[in-house]
């Protein structure tokens, strides 16, 4: 195990995979409609994982129309929120963060992304960037550059916490530092400088005009 430290203005997290675990509920939800449409399990499963659920559709199902399927998936998911567990250390790490120096930019459409943090009892942070409000989601910067100018920082001077290669790709095109969260992803499957398994490996320090950050990566 090697630990690492550097020091940035901000912090941005991904929700799903790196502050909540909802792989039960959206693994169900996709299988489900998956099954639906005669799609391959396996297909599904690595299809969808770092992209807009309507994105996701068009790849998977382009003859379908995107935004009722889109909708039907959403209502699944929420309605298996009671599945949605805190990601081990995401409480602490965020209790040690200054309010105005950390957000969220996720994937996710507001209503799962704000019911999957109630659920798992995080706050939401006033920088909380969801799928409604990008024109183009991951691997695409957009998501990761707009929450840096609403942090009022450079991305260059975020560090964004990912566990999918779409968000990762994303961070990296938006000039973060990127520390991948293998919660789900093997070792080596994520393209980023530093990976932790979760975030009981994350110690935060905040100062004056930066947050020191304390890393035991993962091997």
């Amino acid at each position: 195990m090697l630990a690492t430290s550097f020091q940035v203005s901000a912090v941005i997290f991904d929700l799903d995979g790196v502050l909540v675990d909802s792989r039960a509920a959206v693994d169900a939800a996709w299988l489900e409609w998956g099954s639906h449409h005669g799609l391959d399990p396996e297909l599904v499963l690595r299809s969808f994982p770092g992209m807009r659920t309507r994105d996701a559709i068009v790849l998977l199902a382009p003859e379908t129309d995107a935004d009722a399927e889109s909708a039907r998936i959403i209502e699944r998911e929420l309605g298996l929120v009671d599945r949605v567990r805190p990601i081990p250390g995401a409480r602490a790490l965020i209790e040690r963060l200054p309010a105005g120096r950390w957000g969220i930019a996720t994937s996710g459409t507001a209503a799962i992304a704000r019911s999957r943090l109630t659920f798992a009892g995080l706050p939401i942070p006033d920088v909380f960037i969801t799928a409604e409000m990008v024109r183009r989601g991951k691997p695409d910067p957009e998501v990761y550059q707009q929450a840096a100018a609403r942090l009022g920082v450079a991305a260059a001077d975020c560090v964004v916490f990912e566990d999918a290669p779409s968000g990762v790709a994303a961070a990296a095109a938006a000039g973060c530092l990127v520390v991948g969260v293998l919660t789900w992803a093997a070792p080596g499957v994520l393209a980023t400088p530093y990976a932790v398994q979760d975030l009981r490996a994350v110690r935060a320090t905040p100062r004056a005009r930066s947050i020191r950050f304390d890393l035991d990566e993962a091997g």
